[in-house]
């Protein structure tokens, strides 16, 4: 028989994508014997599936179908993790245990709930416009993930692992310094595609509402949100 811990668990894997052992014992703040007993079983019962990607890396939890229907979470859809995006997927993780426990009553929103909340709310929450579609259709990029405070300012979290081409980091901040539905945006990343980051901000002066943290920064990124939230 599931507990209603058991159901938290699910519910929050679901809404996020994946997530390791460590992670679920940071969020829920449980002993790490404790939450194996418990993945190990919600696995066994068909609503947590085990995804080993990398050799002596640790494996990713994902909401199977049936864990979805479950948590009445059909709408995010079942989601894929492969070899390369292990670790981006795992920082991503990472970065929402780090947020959830240090802004307290904020929301944390993953790329997929951003994702099924804009399609059903028929606005933008925490993506921004970076171009357009055949047919005249918005482009559209979503960050990793949506942070939202408790009197309603919406910001972006983004885990960048990568460089990517530099047309396409420029179109996203200036989409970014576009955004008036957003209080700020946040980087994460290691130095090297900091520095890619910072020149696409520069070239398309969105200094005023990117902020680049490195990789493990996230501390800063909460002591930034609690400053600001004592002179609101």
């Amino acid at each position: 028989m599931q507990t209603e811990k058991d159901a938290e668990i699910v519910g929050w894997v679901g809404r996020l994508g994946a997530a390791g052992a460590e992670h679920v014992a940071g969020r829920f703040e449980m002993g790490r014997s404790w939450v194996y007993e418990r993945l190990s079983r919600l696995v066994a019962d068909g609503l947590l599936e085990q995804r080993a990607l990398l050799h002596r890396r640790p494996g990713l939890y994902v909401a199977t179908a049936a864990g979805l229907r479950w948590r009445g979470l059909e709408r995010l859809g079942a989601h894929s993790v492969r070899p390369g995006g292990f670790e981006h997927a795992w920082e991503v993780a990472s970065a929402a245990v780090a947020l959830h426990q240090g802004l307290p009553g904020w929301r944390v929103l993953s790329e997929r709930e951003v994702r099924a909340r804009e399609r059903e709310d028929g606005e933008l929450l925490a993506s921004v416009r970076v171009g357009e579609l055949p047919g005249g259709r918005p482009a559209l990029h979503r960050p990793d993930l949506g942070l939202l405070s408790p009197v309603g300012g919406v910001h972006a979290v983004e885990v960048e692992l990568s460089v990517k081409a530099p047309a396409r980091l420029v179109a996203i901040c200036r989409g970014w310094a576009r955004a008036r539905h957003l209080h700020g945006v946040y980087y994460l990343a290691p130095a090297t595609v900091a520095r890619a980051v910072e020149r696409a901000v520069r070239q398309t002066r969105a200094e005023d509402c990117v902020t680049i943290l490195g990789l493990e920064q996230t501390a800063q990124l909460i002591a930034a949100e609690q400053r600001e939230a004592v002179h609101v």
